[in-house]
């Protein structure tokens, strides 16, 4: 009887032990970053863009257009569309869509109103449907790029972009961010939530000259690594960058 109770014992145990394990398994996959893809990989269905068409006649076409062309809101087809998002993410998109539209009723489309809208629009664009539908989910669409068909490229001119990097100023006085990152689009002017000191960030080699920068007090952070938001303005004689926030940005990196 005693090597019965031993054994029964020992099988909950494991039995016990099985169940952890698929646990952790099933958490970990939960926790697994989703997989990289871009609009070209067939991320919704013809069906779900069907229905966003429905939301899009109803709520967006008195602004943009029942073509898309736009009226009182930018076209959202072709060039136009390509220049505002390319280069940026889909939840990006999905945000400034669910937050921010319509205009008359901002943030009135529920999550999957949205991500139909945005299905909508990827097809309008001529994006590849797929098999699967597009989520509502945070971290999925924020792993969709939005690119040209040949790859990721530079993020197009005039975007509102954060760059990283080292702050001085020069002989002429005249404030220049050195050892820059590239350019990545943001959808926020204003500073981020202040960063708390972190890992070392990885600085670039490009160089902004910095623009309207005066009311950000630049002189209280010369010669540190910071963060700085600005509309990217390539020209001949160089980059630019008009500022509209400039601060500390919590990297344990040294310029210098």
């Amino acid at each position: 009887m005693r090597h019965l109770h031993t054994a029964q014992r020992r099988a909950r145990a494991a039995a016990i032990a099985a169940i952890v394990l698929i646990a952790a398994v099933i958490a970990a996959a939960q926790d697994a970053a989703p997989t990289a893809r871009t609009v070209w990989s067939g991320v919704f269905t013809e069906e779900q863009a069907a229905r966003g068409k429905a939301v899009y006649d109803a709520s967006c076409a008195s602004c943009h257009g029942p073509e898309l062309g736009g009226l009182d809101g930018p076209a959202l087809a072709g060039t136009d569309f390509l220049r505002n998002w390319l280069e940026d993410d889909l939840n990006s998109l999905y945000d400034k869509i669910h937050r921010r539209m319509p205009g008359d009723a901002p943030g009135s489309l529920s999550p999957r109103e949205t991500v139909d809208v945005v299905s909508f629009l990827l097809r309008v664009n001529e994006f590849p449907a797929g098999a699967q539908e597009l989520t509502p989910d945070e971290r999925t669409l924020s792993a969709i790029r939005v690119e040209n068909k040949s790859g990721p490229g530079p993020v197009p001119n005039f975007s509102l972009v954060r760059v990283i990097g080292c702050l001085t100023q020069r002989p002429d006085k005249e404030w220049v961010l050195t050892r820059g990152t590239d350019p990545v689009r943001t959808r926020e002017s204003a500073p981020d939530a202040a960063a708390a000191p972190g890992a070392a960030t990885v600085l670039g080699s490009q160089t902004f000259q910095l623009m309207e920068v005066a009311s950000s007090k630049p002189e209280n952070y010369e010669g540190q690594v910071v963060r700085v938001k600005g509309l990217l303005m390539r020209q001949p004689e160089g980059t630019r960058l008009n500022v509209t926030s400039l601060q500390a940005s919590g990297s344990t990196s040294s310029c210098p």
